[in-house]
């Protein structure tokens, strides 16, 4: 970000500089310079010129594309030179000019000082990705995307101090901090979370609150952890269900076993016996139970099923299957996902569904989540559009898709067109703003860690039937459309466009 000041404004602020005995010598501001990048905690760029006037015109217009870099300059200046006429000067016109920042100089040194000091004492780097990560948790659901390298730190913190607001009324830059003391180890997580209760403090923010993003910041360090025990090597039972061109509601079973890296095995293939819908959950039963599935390569097993829209609505999850005399719901004992047997079926539809999956596991801590509160028919051009965005991957909606091709198209068949590869659906009506917290909560723990963390919220639901027995947890009625473009079972290999 680039404060507005207009050219006459800059060049005002230079010449006050000037107008400071200790600011006329290129040596003296040299050490300026390198005070204020310590203070900053990054390098600041810009152009060097030995004209004095141009020179500082050059520092001025650097200083402004971070917050509170003219302030810590004037700062600086004023400890080295004293408080004369002209850093007075200096200082009302600064206060003319910029809004008051959302950290003092003190806190700003002291927070940049605790990064910088972790780096240099030795202890593991901060990985970027997580940075990226706990960047988009601190400024989610309406902030900017991080515009910066996450490797750097510094210009991260300088980005979030931007934005003093949230939508519950804390920086969060706050919440940064919070999650990042949560992540990383001692001596820097408490000296960053004693920054923040001092922070905390000089805003006035209520204990209550303080203690809800300590909370969360906590959460957040399960839900990494956990996805971190859940990745590894998978094998994929790939189960299609497509329906038959004579008998209604009578569907053919394709199966194929794939695995990471590898393109799998056909388990069967039936073109000739349609099987009615109440005898799906039979046919999933003999395939977990096929040899090649029981002694797969890799123990960790995917369910997926590849359904026409007829299907969509059908929750497969909580079938109950019987392995070797014990009867278990399918959704607690794997992770199960659905795919689409329509966009599958037409190649038309393959190129944005590829281009968005390619962008997705590049860049996924920016991958965002489309809200859809209601069924909205005549806005399915405008949603298209919006869907196009290479980080719109994903779509959420507190009711179920249409059944039916023969129905106009419905927000989900207008997302698969946009390419995107994840959607989640509540298969009972739910109150919105519930259904979106809830599945928020599932994005934070990682996009492409979704099958594993419904997993986690199945089993939860079926736990929390000993406290009250009703079925209107979410992980009853939640439907994960999680469509990987690179893993496509083998007749559509063939029939797919390059990647």
């Amino acid at each position: 970000m680039t404060w507005s000041l207009d050219p006459e404004e800059q060049l005002q602020l230079a010449r006050a500089l000037l107008e400071v005995e200790g600011m006329r010598r290129q040596s003296d501001r040299d050490l300026y310079i390198q005070l204020l990048e310590d203070a900053l905690g990054h390098y600041l760029p810009f152009a060097r010129d030995d004209r004095p006037l141009h020179d500082v015109m050059h520092l001025v217009r650097a200083c402004l594309a971070y917050p509170g870099a003219i302030q810590t300059l004037v700062k600086i200046v004023e400890q080295v030179c004293g408080d004369s006429r002209a850093v007075r000067r200096v200082k009302e016109l600064v206060e003319q000019l910029f809004p008051e920042p959302l950290l003092t100089f003190q806190e700003r040194s002291d927070l940049h000082r605790i990064v910088r000091e972790s780096t240099e004492g030795g202890f593991r780097p901060i990985a970027p990705a997580l940075v990226a990560d706990l960047y988009r948790k601190a400024v989610e659901p309406l902030g900017p995307p991080l515009h910066c390298d996450p490797g750097n730190l510094g210009e991260v913190l300088a980005q979030l101090e931007e934005l003093t607001s949230g939508l519950d009324g804390v920086p969060p830059l706050l919440v940064f901090v919070e999650n990042l003391a949560a992540q990383i180890a001692e001596p820097t997580a408490s000296a960053l979370r004693s920054w923040a209760d001092r922070f905390a403090d000089r805003l006035e923010l209520a204990p209550e609150t303080r203690r809800a993003i300590r909370e969360r910041a906590v959460r957040t360090l399960e839900n990494t952890a956990l996805t971190a025990e859940s990745a590894g090597p998978y094998s994929y039972l790939i189960i299609e269900f497509r329906p038959d061109a004579i008998t209604a509601d009578h569907y053919l079973t394709s199966a194929w076993l794939q695995f990471d890296g590898e393109h799998g095995v056909m388990l069967r293939c039936d073109d000739t016996d349609p099987l009615p819908r109440h005898r799906l959950q039979e046919v999933i039963e003999k395939l977990l139970a096929d040899p090649q599935v029981v002694n797969r390569p890799h123990a960790d097993l995917m369910v997926e099923f590849v359904l026409p829209r007829s299907l969509l609505g059908v929750p497969f999850d909580q079938f109950k299957i019987n392995i070797e005399g014990l009867t278990r719901r399918l959704g607690i004992e794997y992770p199960v996902v659905v795919r689409s047997f329509d966009r599958m079926r037409s190649r038309t539809l393959h190129h944005n569904w590829r281009r968005k999956w390619n962008w997705l596991r590049g860049n996924p801590t920016r991958a965002s989540m489309c809200r859809l509160p209601k069924h909205e028919p005549a806005e399915h051009e405008l949603l298209y559009s919006s869907l196009l965005e290479n980080s719109s991957v994903g779509v959420a909606m507190p009711f179920p898709p249409l059944a039916e091709h023969g129905q106009m198209p419905d927000e989900l068949w207008v997302g698969l067109h946009a390419g995107i590869p994840i959607a989640v659906w509540c298969r009972q009506e739910r109150e919105p703003n519930l259904f979106f917290t809830e599945v928020q909560q599932l994005w934070d723990q990682g996009v492409l860690s979704l099958p594993e963390s419904v997993l986690q919220l199945r089993r939860k639901a079926l736990r929390a039937l000993e406290e009250a027995p009703t079925n209107d947890h979410l992980g009853f009625q939640l439907t994960l459309m999680f469509d990987d473009a690179d893993r496509l079972p083998e007749p559509y290999v063939r029939l797919s466009a390059p990647a």
